[in-house]
């Protein structure tokens, strides 16, 4: 009477329940990690990115999306290689993890001591002065690159050069003088 064989049947109906148990079993292991491990925990540019970005720009520069004019004191630029310099790690360690405030800096930076591991703290410090020392690059390179040394071609490939343009002048006018030879020719009544 059936479609289906009674093995079938069962084989289906398993299947159906096997992949039900095993998808509830996926949910559930997605539903014991926050939001917050999932995507902002990443990588410590994610986290740059989803903390501190708001102030002080994504590229580090203090012009985040909360940075205006009346914001007193100014989010902190981490390009500064000047300042960079003189702040440790242990510093910059201390200011993400109890806020900015305990390190004698502006009170408007929370501390994330509690919402992020001591282990991706290390690394969104090495992340924030990554950041720096990027920009110092770039200023060794531009002036490097400004240092441009503008050489004079040497002797021997200046008279290549004139030789060359010599010897195919002479070939031009000797095949052009050639040319008119021959039309003189027959241009002429016989």
């Amino acid at each position: 009477m059936g479609y289906f064989s009674t093995g079938k049947k069962i084989i289906i109906i398993g299947s159906f329940v096997l992949l039900g148990v095993l998808g509830s079993i996926a949910a559930a292991e997605d539903l014991s990690f926050s939001p917050r491990n999932q995507v902002f925990l990443l990588s410590p540019k994610k986290t740059f990115e989803y903390y501190c970005s708001p102030c002080h720009g994504q590229k580090g520069k203090g012009d985040g999306t909360f940075f205006t004019i009346d914001l007193k004191p100014k989010p902190r630029n981490f390009l500064d290689v000047e300042y960079m310099k003189k702040r440790t790690d242990d510093q910059l360690i201390k200011s993400v993890t109890d806020g900015s405030k305990s390190v004698d800096k502006s009170n408007l930076c929370p501390p994330w001591g509690k919402t992020l591991t001591e282990k991706r703290i290390k690394e969104l410090v090495a992340y924030i002065r990554s950041l720096s020392i990027r920009e110092a690059e770039k200023t060794v390179v531009a002036a490097k690159e400004s240092v441009v040394e503008v050489k004079k071609p040497s002797v021997l490939k200046s008279s290549a050069r004139w030789l060359f343009l010599i010897v195919i002048t002479l070939a031009l006018a000797i095949g052009a003088i050639g040319e008119w030879k021959k039309l003189k020719k027959e241009s002429l009544p016989r």
